[in-house]
């Protein structure tokens, strides 16, 4: 096929097979999203970013952090708070300092800050 033969048609699939080979690669390489880099910890929040929710749960979620999920999810700032478990990566040394190594579930800035 010479640069003469591609159509427009021909030129789309070609640049959207191309794109798709390009995601699909990015997608498969694992991407790091998953992975905490060496020294950091994992705790959670609670977030209503892209979702309605009372100013009330805004404040709760700006200012806690959580050990587990669970205890995210029961520790919501009322009935019916919709708020998501969303993952934080700390450094091991804030979370030691936090969470007094594990020791304590709930951590509240306000108090800390």
């Amino acid at each position: 096929m010479s640069i003469y033969d591609l159509t427009r048609r021909k030129f789309l699939q070609l640049s959207g097979a191309l794109a798709a080979t390009a995601l699909i690669g990015i997608s498969c390489d694992g991407g790091g999203s998953n992975s905490n880099p060496e020294g950091s910890v994992e705790v959670f929040k609670l977030s209503v970013r892209g979702r309605r929710g009372s100013n009330a749960a805004k404040k709760h979620n700006a200012n806690k952090l959580f050990l587990t999920p669970e205890a995210a999810d029961q520790n919501r700032a009322h009935p019916g708070d919709n708020s998501r478990i969303v993952p934080v990566i700390l450094s091991e040394q804030t979370f030691m300092e936090y969470f007094e190594g594990g020791s304590v579930d709930v951590v509240d800035l306000r108090a800390i800050l």
